[in-house]
């Protein structure tokens, strides 16, 4: 069809400029041949509107439709399946500490305070692609150490270069049918990932912000009525021993969204459940403590954890609009029921406003209290407190989108640390940060 139009009115323009009966200014008059010309250029229309008729009903049903580049191999093209992503931070940071356990070298323990002042980076980029309809892949690098709560370097050591680490590396099976069933809602990851499992307003008192787990997830969301409805569950990979039992953790949580009174405001609530297998007896990471209790075994040379870890986790969440501004109040209470001394943890936060716009502005407020053995120490928050458990406070924040993709922050944490040893020692830290996107 789109042929035989195009063939039409090429023979009307042959037929108006190349037959030997088309009009000339020696034949007719001027005023003719402006008849003339309009008359056809009527008739062109009127076929051209004619043809077009007759593609539209012949296309009525889109899967008729002649097909684009696009619609015949759309996982041809590479920049359809495939996104590049990263940011970059510059931060400053302040910090006095008395005393505290493992930033500090043996000579600094042992002074009454100590001032550091320091410039670091942190700066990620990854590949994020579409293998097929039912799995993605993600790789992104890092900058960092071998830390599993940092990403930053500190500038220092006069000029060296700075390492990069491998990231994220995982997969994402989320199929939307599997034999037939419907399971669209499902989603498996494999590798190293970011925390599957849901953090009441990004809560770090389990997990840092920077922590990226081993292993293998699933999780399923569903509607209940006007309820959305979560299960996770998981298994990772703490450390490989051929000499001894491996350590691991397993993980489940559940949790519920719903609205209430209104579509304005929001609940959230959930519980979890972790348990880290053979980790008691056996040596911390990297020989530190990060709060938790240690003991010395008999002709053992390095202290090891005195106890295992089951934390139980209950979290909730509530999200409303207050002078046009999103608000937020929010609790996380954990606790290890694996021992009964020094096992518990809770925070209780607030957050109002958000940084997306130019000029768009967040601040938020937390207070918390986290026991030596209420978490294993090396994953929780490495900002609080230094790091580990063991501590209590709070941590002001505050952000302003000062342009697109590019952000200022400033944090403030104002804690104590060494619970058991009374009133605790001063710790202070103040962040400022300029932060970037791509």
């Amino acid at each position: 069809m789109r042929q035989k139009k195009y063939a039409f009115i090429i023979y009307v323009v042959f037929y108006m400029f190349l037959n030997p009966f088309a009009v000339t200014a020696d034949s007719i008059d001027i005023k003719e041949l402006e008849n003339i010309i309009q008359a056809q250029a009527k008739l062109i229309k009127d076929l051209s509107n004619r043809v077009k008729a007759l593609e539209e009903k012949k296309y009525a049903d889109v899967s008729a439709m002649p097909l684009t580049l696009k619609d015949i191999a759309p996982k041809s093209i590479w920049t359809e399946r495939i996104k590049i992503k990263g940011d970059f931070r510059y931060r400053h940071e302040i910090i006095r500490a008395a005393g505290r356990r493992h930033n500090l070298n043996q000579a600094q323990r042992d002074s009454r305070e100590t001032t550091r002042n320091r410039h670091r980076i942190r700066a990620r980029v990854g590949i994020f692609a579409r293998i097929n309809e039912d799995i993605d892949f993600a790789f992104q690098l890092a900058s960092g150490s071998q830390d599993p709560v940092s990403s930053n370097q500190t500038l220092d050591n006069y000029f060296e270069s700075k390492r990069v680490w491998i990231d994220l590396a995982y997969i994402t099976w989320h199929p939307e049918d599997f034999l037939g069933l419907n399971v669209k809602g499902f989603k498996m990851y494999a590798g190293k990932m970011k925390m599957p499992f849901y953090k009441p307003n990004k809560s770090q008192l389990i997990w840092d912000g920077d922590l990226r787990p081993e292993g293998i997830h699933g999780g399923y969301k569903f509607k209940i009525g006007e309820v959305d409805l979560c299960v996770n569950g998981g298994g990772f990979w703490l450390d490989e021993d051929s000499n001894d039992v491996d350590q691991n953790l397993w993980g489940a949580q559940g949790y519920f969204k719903s609205h209430i009174i209104n579509k304005n405001i929001k609940l959230v609530g959930g519980i979890s459940y972790y348990d880290y297998g053979s980790v008691r007896d056996h040596a911390p990471y990297d020989g530190d403590s990060f709060g938790n209790t240690l003991y010395n075994k008999p002709l053992n040379t390095t202290d090891l954890l005195a106890n295992d870890y089951q934390i139980l986790e209950g979290f909730s969440e509530l999200h409303w609009k207050m002078y046009n501004l999103p608000f937020t109040i929010y609790g996380d209470f954990v606790s290890n029921v694996a021992t009964n001394e020094n096992n518990n943890g809770y925070l209780f936060g607030t957050s109002i406003g958000k940084c997306k716009k130019p000029g768009s502005w967040k601040f938020s407020y937390d207070w918390r209290r986290l026991e030596s053995d209420a978490v294993l120490g090396v994953f929780s928050d490495s900002d609080f407190g230094g790091g580990g458990t063991d501590a209590k406070g709070s941590r002001f924040a505050l952000g302003y989108q000062l342009a697109k993709h590019t952000q200022l922050g400033a944090t403030l944490f104002v804690n104590k640390t060494g619970l058991e040893d009374g009133d605790g020692k001063q710790y202070r830290r103040a962040q400022f940060d300029l932060k970037v996107k791509f």
